[in-house]
């Protein structure tokens, strides 16, 4: 039995190894490879275009004999290989030998500069670009596969394969005609899609910093712009996303046109030019205004040149002018801008201004690069100097790699967004200063109004204040003579905010001072005009003074304020100039003998100037009309149509009842809330 066993295993080993055996593969480089051949090498070639016999083209038929045309190499252009400069018709021709078999082959052409049509044994298969009579230069720059065999054949055979080239006369001085790289191919179909593939991947990873900046510049450019649409006063906001949001549409053309050849490239240099001075635009508007360093006088020319710098670029195209020359035009209208935006920053940083160390580095390296760039590109093309090879190195950032212009165009885009975020906190830091400024200055009113008003036997006021912003430029002061009687001031300062909210207190502590000398409207008024001058920094303050004594005499003088309502009719009063205009204006008084029971309304101009949404104003007929209404309800009318400015409202109706004994005065300031004094 052991022995039995022992041949069993035996036999399972062996059958194992046997099975090992037949799994094995074997590899034949002759047999089992794709057959591929690179067409880089020697092609036929011969400039001009070809005689054309009953309709078709002499040499793209087979037999054509080629044998005393020159040899091209198929990996470059024409231009580097003894025909620098030339233009119009060339051809190239080949043979490819198709061997026996039952698979098809095909033709994987490089670009070609800059239209051209393939021809297969004397027929046309395809092409790309714009051929005459259509002379628009449209290159298409992208690998092209056409069919070269269909197979089944027991036998090797020749394909004669041409290629009319047209490079475009204008182009022949400035790009090099015929194939634009190497990379042709013939054979597999299946091997040539691939490869085809791997054309269109590795061009687009070619221009992966392209994509990278255009992504970038655009968020960030949008982002800005919703920043300036919140704040409109911040006009650097409005050119910094003029001026990233234009390069980011610059990348978007320039990738359009390099991958799918849109649009036509006259119009392409139209779109790119104007772009390029909407940049250099935007960058001299945002750093004068950063620096407050105004263009001036130069403005005119700077932008004039910017306007023409665009129909430049396109000189070239009615042969007005070679391509290299509309080139160095638009570069020389552009500059000026661009050199006065750098000269700015120059000189304010030389100057310590801290804005300008902080963004010249970064405008250096991005308008900087460009500008040399562009000379250097133009001076190697007229023959002057030698491009410096480094401004043709790519960083490398696996897998892909980044043109050296786009990485100081990413370091621009993010140290100029640094600095405005740094500048958007600074200014936060100080509207939050400011904001408590105001609140200090309403705080300061709020003391300036008691919480209620001492009674005046004989009157009864009501009095509302209700300031458009934290604090307001209007004022009213209500103080008790001591006998009986009573003065009323109301007033307006021309402006808002903090300026207008401490001439306000200036004003309140000067009326009670000569409200306690027993002065008199018109006396009032002068003494207040004296204290203006110097004081308004070109603006002025509105005033109305009113004396009512116990019998109900009012005595009135006026400076530039609305004329107040008895019973719901205007008084009128001799004009007079606002206060802190002329040094020796004079007020004259007009004297009102009241009957009890008369109503009195003085107000501000920020009840008629109250303002709908359609623009439509409160105006004297809605006021006249409420004339004979309480404070609150007239200031709430007001208020609730639309306010725009300060309300200020002030009634006080005589009764006719005499003071039996003397009040303490009452003074009534700028404040929020209305109020009332009855007898």
């Amino acid at each position: 039995m052991g022995s039995i066993r022992s041949f069993r295993i035996a036999l399972l080993l062996v059958l194992l190894l046997c099975a090992g055996s037949a799994l094995a593969q074997s590899f034949d480089l002759a047999t089992g490879r794709i057959q591929v051949v690179s067409l880089d090498g020697a092609w036929r070639f011969h400039p001009g275009d070809s005689p054309v016999h009953d309709g078709k083209m002499d040499w793209a038929q087979p037999g054509f004999d080629d044998g005393s045309w020159a040899l091209l190499k198929g990996d470059r252009s024409w231009s580097v290989q003894g025909y620098e400069g030339m233009g119009g018709y060339a051809w190239y021709r080949c043979s490819i030998v198709i061997p026996p078999g039952e698979r098809p082959t095909a033709l994987l052409l490089a670009p070609i500069m800059t239209g051209w049509r393939v021809f297969v044994d004397g027929r046309e298969a395809g092409g790309a670009g714009n051929m005459p009579p259509n002379h628009t230069p449209n290159p298409s720059l992208s690998f092209k596969e056409f069919p070269l065999s269909s197979g089944g054949s027991s036998i090797a055979r020749t394909v004669e394969v041409a290629v009319r080239v047209w490079h475009s006369p204008m182009w022949a001085g400035y790009f090099g005609g015929g194939f634009y790289q190497a990379g042709s191919l013939a054979g597999d179909p299946a091997r040539l899609a691939s490869e085809l593939d791997h054309q269109t991947v590795a061009r687009h990873a070619r221009f992966a910093g392209v994509y990278a900046y255009s992504i970038a510049s655009g968020l960030i450019g949008l982002a800005i712009l919703w920043l300036f649409l919140l704040r409109p006063v911040e006009r650097e906001y409005l050119w910094f996303a003029a001026l990233v949001l234009a390069q980011c549409a610059d990348c978007v053309l320039n990738i359009a046109k390099e991958i799918w050849a849109v649009p036509p490239v006259p119009i392409f240099d139209m779109i790119d030019g104007a772009l390029a001075s909407v940049v250099a635009a935007a960058l001299l508007l945002f750093i004068s205004r950063i620096l407050q360093a105004p263009v001036g006088k130069r403005a005119g020319i700077l932008f004039a040149c910017l306007v023409i710098s665009p129909f430049c670029a396109s000189l070239y195209w009615p042969r007005w002018a070679s391509p290299a020359t509309s080139a160095a035009l638009q570069l020389t209208f552009l500059l000026p801008a661009l050199v006065w935006a750098i000269f700015l920053l120059v000189r304010s940083a030389l100057r310590r201004n801290e804005d300008a160390r902080l963004l010249l580095l970064p405008v250096l390296l991005a308008m900087g690069y460009y500008v040399f760039d562009n000379l250097m590109y133009l001076l190697s093309e007229a023959g002057l100097v030698q491009r410096p090879a480094f401004m043709d190195k790519r960083l490398p950032l696996p897998p892909f790699s980044l043109q050296i212009q786009i990485v100081f165009y990413l370091v621009f885009l993010l140290a100029m967004l640094v600095f405005l975020i740094r500048r958007f906190t600074l200014a936060r830091r100080r509207e939050e200063r400011l904001a408590s400024e105001f609140e200090a200055a309403r705080q300061v009113q709020q003391v300036l109004l008691p919480d209620r008003l001492e009674p005046c036997p004989g009157f009864h006021v009501d009095s509302v204040y209700r300031p458009a912003d934290e604090v307001g430029g209007d004022f009213f002061q209500q103080i008790a003579d001591g006998r009986g009687g009573m003065l009323i001031v109301v007033g307006d300062v021309s402006g808002k905010g903090l300026p207008a909210a401490m001439i306000v207190s200036m004003l309140v502590g000067a009326i009670r001072a000569e409200a306690g000398r027993g002065t008199g409207p018109a006396a009032l008024l002068q003494s207040l005009n004296v204290r203006m001058r110097g004081r308004t920094h070109g603006g002025f303050v509105t005033c109305l003074a009113a004396h009512l004594d116990s019998g109900g005499v009012l005595t009135l003088a006026n400076a530039g304020h609305l004329s107040p309502y008895r019973n719901g009719s205007e008084i009128e009063l001799p004009g007079a100039l606002p206060l802190g205009l002329v040094h020796d204006a004079v007020y004259d008084e007009a004297t009102i003998q009241l009957e009890p029971g008369d109503r009195l309304m003085f107000l501000s101009d920020g009840v008629v100037e109250a303002q709908s949404r359609s623009g439509e104003l409160f105006g004297f007929e809605r006021t006249r009309a409420l004339a004979m209404r309480g404070a609150e309800e007239i200031a709430r009318a007001a208020q609730d149509f639309g306010q725009e400015d300060d309300i200020t409202v002030v009634t006080a109706e005589f009764s006719g009842a005499s003071c039996e004994e003397e009040s303490s005065p009452a003074v009534v300031g700028a404040g929020s809330a209305g109020h009332s004094a009855t007898a």
